[in-house]
């Protein structure tokens, strides 16, 4: 995939620049890209997977999609408990089909409880979210649809002990969080989670929040996966700021200082 990158963008500096072509090529080309980074984060999450989990581990995927990671939660620590979160009634069918042993909400998680209208993207439903974002889709079909929402600290049991969270969710990261404070402060558990200029901005929410919420009120600490699994130092408020700012990355970690 780097490599057919790398030529999409020669042609587009060699042949397609100031040509009626151009914007389509440049939208082509950010959407392959995102596609590629998506898959190294994917692998990333695995990498923590196995590096953290023990077999039985208890672990919670908010934004669980056709699950994916939640496939690979259950390989890992076959004995542990899993919690699985997906508002979009058809994929939520299909999990429950698919993981019958594991405890399927058909939820959008948030920091409170009721009824909202949820943004779902007909023609990629990994897009979907409460609120609309930046597409990498050429023509996004959007169907405005109504979705429960509920707050992860109503639904997990204080006597539970959470050792992973994955969360994405198209910039609602932070108001899942903010829902499941108690859960993480009593748990410290890491979390693999999505936060993005194009995503979270979209909810108001700033970097500065992310980081102060995570630091300050859970005590964890923030970085990258790749940084974490080598072994590296965690972020500083305005290193992971930078990161979020600048689109370096948006897929962070928060662990425990030990």
């Amino acid at each position: 995939m780097a490599v057919f990158l790398t030529l999409v963008m020669q042609l587009l500096k060699s042949v397609i620049r100031d040509t009626p072509l151009e914007p389509v090529a440049r939208r082509v080309y950010r959407s392959l890209a995102f596609t590629d980074q998506n898959a190294i984060y994917d692998r990333q999450t695995i990498q923590v997977l196995k590096h953290h989990l023990k077999d039985d581990s208890v672990c919670i995927d908010i934004g669980t999609h056709r699950g994916e990671i939640l496939l690979e939660m259950m390989t890992i620590a076959p004995r542990g408990r899993h919690f699985a979160f997906e508002p979009i009634a058809h994929l939520a069918a299909s999990l429950r089909r698919r993981f019958p042993q594991t405890h399927i909400y058909e939820l959008a998680l948030s920091h409170r409880c009721g009824e909202i209208e949820f943004q779902y993207v007909v023609n990629d439903p990994g897009y979907s979210g409460i609120q609309r974002r930046i597409y990498h889709l050429p023509e996004p079909q959007i169907q405005t649809i109504v979705v429960q929402t509920n707050r992860l600290d109503n639904i997990i049991p204080p006597d539970v002990p959470v050792s992973f969270i994955k969360i994405d969710i198209e910039g609602a990261e932070y108001l899942a969080m903010c829902g499941g404070v108690e859960t993480i402060k009593r748990n410290r558990p890491i979390i693999v989670f999505e936060a993005g200029k194009e995503s979270t901005s979209c909810y108001g929410i700033n970097p500065e929040q992310i980081f102060d919420f995570l630091e300050n009120e859970c005590q964890l600490r923030v970085s990258t996966m790749k940084r974490w699994l080598q072994g590296e130092s965690s972020f500083s408020r305005k290193q992971f700021c930078e990161h979020f700012n600048q689109a370096l990355d948006y897929y962070f970690i928060a662990y425990p200082s030990s």
